[in-house]
């Protein structure tokens, strides 16, 4: 008998396919305890308070990446309208910084632009769409650097560029195509080094200001 009150016997007391099951659970439990602990943190924007301002409003003014409103910290909603009273840009501030979603559509009345920022800085998913609809581009951000895939598109629907990101730098396979679908560059980086295809970098490229605002 063993401490619990169990008869011992000299044979194992998990088979050979049961101790298979067993290493494999274990293996499993490892695995998903890792994936637990390595979820990004998950942030929520500060709740900005319903007052909303024309961006015409001559009381605002603007020292570096910091908005004021008659010469204080400006807290509240910022708008743009075009001519005929549609809503170009809405922004929304917290002491003088972006905070929660920004918006901007085009003349047509189709959503340009969607982003997220939490005290100033990018946070999460940011994505544009051209006039007609179609995906511009699209990629997530985490303490303003870019994590994960980044995709932009040509205003055809084609795409231009597919980039990967680990804390702000790339990390994986990249690639990038020309407006008639040909590759431009197909490479890899692994630990800061190119490997394949790195193509050449037009002086003008037009997607080259997509991420970078």
């Amino acid at each position: 008998m063993n401490f619990f009150g169990f008869r011992t016997v000299s044979r194992p007391i998990v088979s050979r396919h049961g101790a298979g099951y067993l290493l494999l659970w274990f293996f499993l439990l490892s695995c998903r305890q890792k994936n637990e602990t390595t979820k990004p943190e998950i942030k929520i924007a500060k709740t900005v308070p319903t007052e909303y301002r024309n961006a015409t409003d001559s009381n605002f003014s603007n020292h570096q990446d910091t908005v004021y409103y008659r010469d204080k910290f400006f807290t509240g909603f910022r708008y743009v309208l075009y001519p005929n009273g549609d809503t170009a840009v809405l922004q929304s501030y917290f002491n003088g910084v972006e905070e929660g979603t920004q918006k901007k559509w085009h003349p047509n009345k189709q959503l340009a632009e969607k982003r997220f920022y939490i005290n100033g800085r990018k946070e999460g998913l940011h994505q544009s769409w051209w006039p007609d609809g179609k995906p511009k581009f699209v990629f997530t951000t985490h303490n303003d650097e870019y994590n994960g895939e980044l995709k932009e598109w040509y205003s055809s629907g084609l795409l231009a560029k597919e980039f990967h990101y680990l804390n702000g730098k790339e990390e994986g396979s990249q690639r990038l195509w020309w407006d008639n679908g040909t590759v431009r560059a197909n490479y890899v980086i692994k630990n800061g080094k190119k490997y394949g295809l790195i193509g050449m970098k037009l002086c003008n490229n037009p997607y080259d200001s997509v991420i970078t605002k």
